[in-house]
């Protein structure tokens, strides 16, 4: 080897020191993990997460006042992996028009509620987004014996569209494309637009799918009730923290990850204790054995994704208890599953 190369050897190896690493094929750091976030939750045994205040399949109580749906799940899954316990929870309702100050203030932990991540919120808002878990069709319903079947036709006709959401914002430059104009009406949330359309306040309701379904469902002849066949926008639902956080930012990020890998291997909530003892497959030893070693990397304990399996499911169980065949509202899985299954959730890789 000739002296250059000692040089340039020596150097990698001074590099390599200064990051925390041996070789540079070993991308261990030294640093210790430190989240604020993290240590407030422990702090407080609960983590704080916002929610829809009701909306059938993402976020509802039932009467004994127990909390159900996808993004409650979710909410447990983080609960679960940083606390190693599931029902440690506050669930917060937040609307479209609080949920970002209530992240930014700290009141809550993290955003679970039916919220689409844009370019405006993630540069604006002080927040940073996670997933997407859900993908959305924004859509327009209508009765059906309105007659009416595009968009086009509801020129000069009042539509429910929330405050502040994403839909509204679609469904404004949808109208200005085709040259008409809508006459919006202002709800703040899925239940004030249904008193609304109820009422006749309004000829049709602005949604994603989810909340349409919901809506129609809840109807005494809902077969009388259809969406325009326009699907307006696909609406990558999804998890928020706080900016700033970047080790928060990782634990629910990997933890998402976590369910959603689970789901690819066939990791279940009833076979993750026995795959945690005596499956050979490296990413799910990595994920879920104690000598796996994901925990420490995330400041958290080694069996943190084996938590938060037990206590919720993969991604593909909690979308069958929210949405599948024999939930409160069937709604096929679609764009909203994974990758190889032809949807457009992609996990990224435990490497």
């Amino acid at each position: 080897m000739n002296q250059l190369s000692l040089t340039a050897t020596g150097a990698l190896i001074v590099i390599a020191l200064l990051h925390g690493t041996a070789t540079p094929g070993n991308a261990q750091s030294v640093e210790t993990p430190h989240s604020e976030t993290l240590a407030a939750i422990q702090d407080r045994g609960s983590l704080r997460c916002g929610v829809n205040p009701s909306q059938t399949g993402m976020a509802r109580q039932d009467a004994r006042g127990r909390w159900d749906g996808m993004g409650v799940d979710l909410c447990r899954a983080i609960a679960a992996a940083t606390l190693g316990d599931p029902n440690a929870v506050d669930f917060i309702p937040v609307t479209a028009r609080t949920r970002f100050t209530s992240l930014q203030s700290g009141e809550i932990d993290m955003l679970s509620r039916t919220t689409t991540w844009t370019f405006s919120r993630d540069t604006t808002q002080g927040v940073d987004f996670i997933g997407p878990y859900f993908i959305e069709v924004e859509s327009v319903m209508v009765r059906a014996d309105t007659g009416i079947t595009s968009v086009a036709e509801l020129d000069g006709q009042p539509v429910c569209a929330v405050t502040g959401s994403l839909t509204e914002t679609v469904l404004r430059n949808y109208q200005a494309q085709l040259g008409i104009e809508i006459e919006f009406v202002p709800v703040t949330g899925t239940e004030d637009y249904a008193r609304a359309y109820e009422s006749g306040r309004c000829i049709g309701v602005a949604d994603g799918k989810a909340g349409l379904e919901a809506l129609r469902a809840a109807q005494i002849d809902a077969d009388g009730h259809r969406a325009l066949d326009e699907q307006l926008a696909l609406s990558p639902l999804s998890l928020a923290v706080r900016h700033g956080d970047d080790k928060w930012d990782d634990i629910v990020q990997w933890t998402f990850n976590a369910l959603a890998t689970a789901e690819r291997l066939e990791v279940t909530q009833a076979n993750v204790q026995r795959l945690s003892i005596g499956s050979r497959h490296p990413i799910i030893r990595r994920m879920i054995s104690d000598d796996g070693g994901s925990g420490a990397l995330l400041g958290l304990e080694s069996n943190w994704a084996l938590r938060a399996i037990q206590a919720v499911g993969n991604l593909g169980e909690i979308y069958d208890r929210a949405f599948g065949p024999g939930s409160a509202l069937p709604i096929d899985r679609g764009r909203s599953a994974l990758w190889q299954d032809g949807g457009m959730i992609f996990p990224a890789p435990f490497e």
